[in-house]
Parts: structure tokens; sequence; C-alpha cells
């Protein structure tokens, strides 16, 4: 059995992505939130026998998150095969247009913070997947559309619905290893 921690379990796509693990036997999923995420300690016993990190910190202060998950997982050494973080579409300087994103105030500061995330993923050396929505809605808005990493896109709403179910298959169905991605929907 494949053990999961879920990282800010309070996201409403974490929600919606941990009530898929329940039905599946091969997944032990165990979910931290509420605890100071800046502070290693608050990782080390969580860590040590994970084999998958799910990550739906953020906005803001996810570099900083980061820095103390990693010093934990690098104390620890646990069995990691796999980390699937939820970013943002703009990191890339991929989108068509100009953003105002959701409970920021200063985008530069917030897209520099994920990406210096990214790279401290990337860097672990682990198979991963960042995820990069666009706006995140309740509802459906269309038809779900994946955009590699470098391609353009423009900005506009997908389904807590649909990034669940891709945050999902990235580890059930092996899918999107080692990309980045942005999450569409289109009508």
């Amino acid at each position: 059995m494949k053990k999961i921690l879920v990282l800010g379990g309070n996201n409403p796509v974490a929600k919606q992505m941990i009530t898929m693990f329940h039905d599946n036997a091969s997944y032990n999923v165990r979910v931290l939130s509420d605890v100071n995420f800046d502070d290693e300690g608050s990782y080390i016993d969580e860590v040590k026998d994970v084999n998958i990190i799910y990550s739906f910190l953020g906005p803001m202060d996810v570099d900083l998150n980061f820095e103390a998950l990693f010093s934990a997982l690098d104390e620890v050494n646990p069995p990691l095969e796999q980390f699937i973080m939820l970013s943002t579409s703009g990191i890339d300087n991929e989108l068509n247009e100009k953003v105002t994103y959701n409970n920021v105030d200063n985008v530069k500061e917030y897209l520099n913070e994920q990406r210096y995330a990214v790279k401290l993923v990337d860097e672990y050396e682990v198979p991963y997947t960042v995820l990069r929505p666009v706006e995140m809605t309740q509802q459906n808005n269309g038809k779900l559309k994946i955009i590699d990493e470098g391609k353009a896109m423009d900005y506009g709403k997908v389904s807590f619905d649909n990034v669940a179910n891709v945050a999902y298959n990235v580890v059930v169905k092996k899918e999107f290893i080692n990309q980045s991605i942005g999450l569409i929907e289109e009508k």
C-alpha cells in the first residue's frame, strides 16, 4: 500500500481529490492541515514513511513552506516516489494577458515564490507533476484542455472537479510525470 501525504487539505481541490482515494485500497491517505508549514518540525513525523506527497499549499509563501518541507525530507529520507504540486498558470510567462489572482496583492512576488517552489521540487529529483490551473471555480466551464509547458495559453476558468481528477490520475494512472501542465476549460 502506498502512503500519501496531502499538504493543505482544506483546499477545495484537495478535498475532492481525497474523496476519490477513499475507495482505492492501494493508497493510504493522510492529510496535514492547520500546522505551521514554515516549520521543518511540522513535517518530521509526517514524512517518515511517505511515498507520495501532494501539495495544495499557498497561494503565498509556498516557497518558505517548501524550504521547511525539503529540509525535513533531507533529514528523514523517506521512500518518496512522487511529488505533485498545485501551482498556478502564469509561472512560466505562458499567459496571453495580465492577470489578477485571487487573494494575491503582489503578483510579481507571488509568481516568484511559486517559481522557486517548483525549482525546489525539480531539484529534489523525484518524479513530479506541477499543475498550473487558471482561475478555479465550483462549476464546470467547458471541456478540459491540458496545455504543455512552454505553450501560450489564455486565462480562463477550470473547475475544482477537473483539477482534482487530473491530480488523482497523476498518481493512479501515472499521467504527466515530470511535467508542468496548464489546466483550462474551453467551451
